[in-house]
């Protein structure tokens, strides 16, 4: 049988923090959650194809929008997002 865990719990266990305008942060992200329509500089991540530091420059991504993966530095030009530590 296959493993799971449960994500929301292991998240509100670790805690969160805020990027926002300007913002490059670092650190071991298992999600981005989009609180206010974002821009992002660049995204780094480890298991997101296609994920390199320029794939998400200049795209916008909705409030609301959340992203699963393991993310190593996420650059916020504007906008407001949770990062989620794992």
């Amino acid at each position: 049988m296959a493993s799971s865990r449960n994500n929301a719990l292991e998240f509100s266990s670790v805690g969160s923090v805020l990027a926002t305008n300007l913002d490059s942060t670092t650190g071991s992200f298992g999600a981005i959650q989009v609180l206010q329509d974002t821009t992002f500089g660049a995204v780094v991540s480890s298991n997101v194809d296609q994920t390199t530091h320029t794939a998400f420059s200049g795209k916008t991504l909705g409030a609301g929008t959340i992203l699963y993966g393991q993310f190593s530095s996420v650059a916020v030009a504007s906008g407001l997002v949770a990062l989620h530590i794992v």
